[in-house]
């Protein structure tokens, strides 16, 4: 079974695992009501390193994710959600010549596959499997964006929705992509593997005063719901 980088501080915290698709995956910490309430009156931490993540680079994305999706690729520092042959698929435009696709945890192979076969019809297109590589927490709550004003030398407020900034956090290089729920600010961020467990500690030292919680997939699954 593969954990994440936040595993031991995650025993630490008490949280109750499970399996998912090869990892194991923090599930409930207190209760999924208990936690869904808190994250709605301060800021959840929920541990989304499970999710499959490819790199995609070369001059062809837009064309690979038309010939996938449909639709044209997000602009570049934006992101989009879309379904290719039914599973959910998260799409960030880092760059012009570069693109970062998310997935559930039993989707990754599926979707890596496809976007492989797709790359190899398009010429100079390379697919990276970067499931190793990337720590990923999602951050919801009504009191995220003082969080964040802690922790990140930038203005992420005048972000829109699914747009996404590469800054620091904690002085640690960081993906953030915003990704409000209907009635909550929300954000993901993307930072290496490596350091994983210092982000999260990070994060949760910061955010003690302002009601964070450790959020399990149960409650981060019923917040989702919602959105």
């Amino acid at each position: 079974m593969r954990t994440s980088a936040m595993y031991r501080a995650q025993q630490a915290l008490g949280a109750r695992f499970r399996d998912d698709a090869g990892w194991k995956v923090a599930d409930v910490y207190t209760s999924p009501d208990d936690e869904v309430a808190r994250a709605r009156a301060g800021v959840g931490l929920s541990d989304l390193s499970a999710c499959g993540k490819l790199g995609v680079q070369g001059e062809a994305i837009e064309a690979l994710v038309t010939k996938l999706t449909g639709r044209p690729a997000p602009e570049v520092g934006a992101a989009s959600r879309e379904r290719v042959n039914g599973a959910p698929l998260l799409i960030a435009h880092l760059a012009a010549d570069e693109l970062l696709v998310l997935t559930a945890p039993g989707d990754h192979e599926i979707v890596a596959d496809l976007v492989a076969k797709t790359a190899d019809t398009l010429g100079c297109v390379h697919v990276t499997d970067l499931s190793a590589a990337f720590a990923v927490v999602d951050l919801v709550g009504s009191r995220v964006g003082a969080l964040l004003e802690r922790l990140v030398p930038i203005d992420l407020s005048a972000l829109p929705a699914l747009g996404l900034v590469q800054a620091e956090l904690a002085r640690v290089h960081a993906v953030i992509l915003r990704a409000d729920h209907p009635r909550l600010p929300a954000y993901r961020v993307l930072v290496p593997r490596e350091y994983g467990d210092f982000v999260w500690r990070t994060l949760m030292d910061a955010g003690h005063d302002l009601g964070l919680t450790p959020v399990g997939a149960a409650a981060h699954a019923r917040l989702g719901a919602e959105a």
